[in-house]
């Protein structure tokens, strides 16, 4: 072992993120990579967050479905826009640090 490798400890965690110096795992998961990277792709190409579209789609599949007759469906689809902003949270979180 060389010495320039004594006193740094740095691999991978078990959620398959990098350690940081010392062997304390840094606060990557895969997922929020994924996400991010999904994110970032898709505000480069529409100009607007992936996650923004997707709470806009719901938000009007609910309101087709509520008044075309299926009201169970339509608010059950009208329950899933807190989940997608939730997951912008997540994203936009990763992205601070």
């Amino acid at each position: 072992m060389s010495a320039q490798g004594l006193g740094k400890a740095t691999g991978t965690d078990i959620l398959g993120g990098n350690t940081g110096t010392g062997g304390q795992p840094t606060k990557t998961d895969k997922a929020e990579v994924m996400l991010k990277t999904i994110d970032n792709t898709t505000v480069e190409s529409t100009g607007i967050s992936l996650f923004h579209i997707l709470t806009i789609g719901s938000i009007g599949a609910s309101l087709a479905l509520f008044f075309s007759g299926n009201k169970q469906a339509g608010i059950f689809v009208g329950l899933w826009p807190p989940t997608f902003q939730a997951l912008k949270s997540v994203v936009d979180k990763s992205n601070k640090q």
